[in-house]
């Protein structure tokens, strides 16, 4: 016969505590760095549905296709200069491989205004993350085995994504 030891529910209630806390996550390089759009992960979204998030067509010299992505910020940079129909600036957020200069493009997008953006930009990071995660089996499972709890970007900087 065997007995529970007098510490097994402390550690059940530190466990269970522990999995409803939130999960902060910042950078690609540190722990839980998968959750940060820079963090490097490949997946392919078509320009039909690009062109349904920013309200018309992406490529409108050929608009069907497919379009891969290097992360997640890249996808979110280039629907952010589409929805503009900042095509130069969707060309160089393509080109380049630094996700800080990914952000730094997105910035500079031609025409941008915050009211139009603000109308699409939670559809664009949700099909973004969806697309990342579903593409990318080890992602998916590190997101389902985060369970209930509450994601948090902790980018103090950042006033749109961050906390």
């Amino acid at each position: 016969m065997t007995h529970p030891r007098p510490d097994r529910p402390k550690q059940q209630d530190s466990q269970s505590e522990e999995q409803d806390d939130p999960l902060f996550f910042y950078v690609p390089e540190a722990q839980w760095g998968e959750f940060c759009q820079w963090y490097k992960s490949s997946f392919t979204i078509s320009k039909e549905e690009i062109s349904k998030l920013v309200g018309h067509a992406v490529d409108e010299r050929d608009p069907v296709g497919l379009i891969t992505f290097n992360c997640a910020e890249q996808f979110m940079m280039y629907c952010k200069a589409a929805r503009f129909r900042d095509t130069d600036r969707q060309a160089r957020v393509l080109a380049t491989d630094s996700p800080k200069e990914k952000k730094r493009l997105g910035k500079e997008t031609v025409g941008f205004t915050a009211e139009s953006w603000d109308q699409v930009k939670s559809a664009v990071v949700e099909a973004g993350n969806i697309a990342k995660f579903g593409q990318n089996p080890h992602l998916g499972r590190k997101l389902l085995d985060t369970g209930n709890r509450l994601l948090c970007e902790a980018a103090s900087r950042d006033r749109v994504w961050g906390i």
